[in-house]
């Protein structure tokens, strides 16, 4: 039922994206599988539902990699509204990969992170260290 709601884009419309990623996390935790921290810096700005849309799938396809590929434990989110733009920091503890190894079929899930980054004019940037874990960033302005 959580992820039927967590699919329902009038939900996604009539919530800030902090609130929606709040319930997303909340549904993880309560999982027990993994723990997610969200944090929110800076004064939460509108942005139009298209793009929080976007936003939100990105975060899950993030979320979704992290579960099924990093056996990590633990998982930081930080949103950082600056003036003109929003940064997103999703960073896991788990065993992190070499993003040459990784052949186009194993990437598809970054694949898709950093194509829909740049369908709402924004950019992903993806590191991973080896037993260190996986950090992705993505900026995108609100306009």
């Amino acid at each position: 039922r959580d992820i039927a709601k967590s699919l329902n884009t009038e939900r996604i419309q009539l919530s800030s994206l902090p609130e929606i990623i709040v319930h997303e996390v909340q549904r993880l935790n309560r999982a027990g599988l993994i723990h997610v921290s969200f944090h929110c810096e800076g004064k939460v700005q509108n942005i139009q539902d298209q793009k929080k849309l976007i936003a939100f799938r990105i975060i899950q396809e993030a979320l979704q990699n992290i579960l099924k590929h990093s056996k990590a434990k633990n998982v930081d989110m930080l949103f950082q509204y600056g003036p003109d733009h929003l940064t997103i920091i999703i960073q896991d503890n788990g065993i992190g990969f070499d993003k040459e190894l990784l052949s186009k079929k194993d990437g598809l899930g970054l694949e898709n992170i950093v194509n829909r980054a740049s369908m709402i004019n924004g950019k992903a940037e993806i590191t991973s260290t080896i037993n260190k874990g996986t950090t992705i960033t993505i900026t995108s302005p609100y306009a």
